[in-house]
């Protein structure tokens, strides 16, 4: 065989090497599906205070009972009770409800925030603290005659100790926020200073 035979002979085999081997000359094709599942836990974000604080404001009053007066007074010293006299009975209510010993209700907005996911996309809220707040050293109390949760906003009538509130994700643009109502009685309450008291607010996921 001459050299330019060999040379078109090699060309002719390079080029059979390049075409698939399949019997009608077509591609090959598979496929497959795959079911992707992400597993979303439960999440909960609370955002509270440490610390909460109230100062109630100074109270000053002059209450008018008019004359108080004696006639025939002796010359000598003595004891005497005038028209008028001041009893507990005909003393004068104070102008304030705290300090005429009815209960106040103080409502804290905004105190509590929650965000997350849960399988219902909502949350429990609850809070829970003591009766009284107390001034170390002493027995003089500040009772605590309502503690509940409300989301804010919302009619007075829906707070209560425990509430269901949504959760509408994990962003803090989502949050939902939510209020304390705390009811305060000052009956027993006889010296002025720092009352303290501890309360735990709780999100659960439902």
């Amino acid at each position: 065989m001459n050299k330019r035979l060999r040379t078109l002979t090699l060309g002719a085999a390079l080029l059979v090497a390049g075409i698939p081997t399949t019997s009608d000359g077509a591609t090959q094709t598979a496929s497959g599906t795959s079911k992707v599942t992400v597993v979303v836990p439960d999440v909960i974000i609370l955002d509270y205070f440490t610390r909460i604080n109230l100062g109630l404001s100074g109270q000053s009053e002059q209450l008018d009972h008019g004359t108080y007066e004696q006639t025939g007074i002796s010359g000598g010293d003595q004891e005497i009770t005038g028209t008028g006299a001041l009893t507990t009975s005909a003393l004068t209510d104070a102008s304030s409800a705290a300090l005429r010993g009815a209960s106040i209700t103080i409502n804290l907005r905004n105190v509590w925030a929650i965000r997350g996911f849960s399988p219902t996309g909502k949350a429990t809220v609850s809070v829970t603290g003591p009766t009284t707040l107390t001034k170390a050293s002493t027995s003089s109390t500040i009772g605590v005659t309502k503690l509940q949760v409300m989301v804010d906003g919302a009619l007075a009538s829906t707070a209560s100790n425990s509430i269901s509130a949504n959760l509408n994700g994990v962003q803090k643009v989502d949050s939902t926020t939510g209020d304390v109502l705390m009811g305060l009685n000052f009956t027993n309450t006889y010296v002025s200073g720092d009352y303290t008291g501890t309360i735990t607010i709780s999100a659960v996921t439902l």
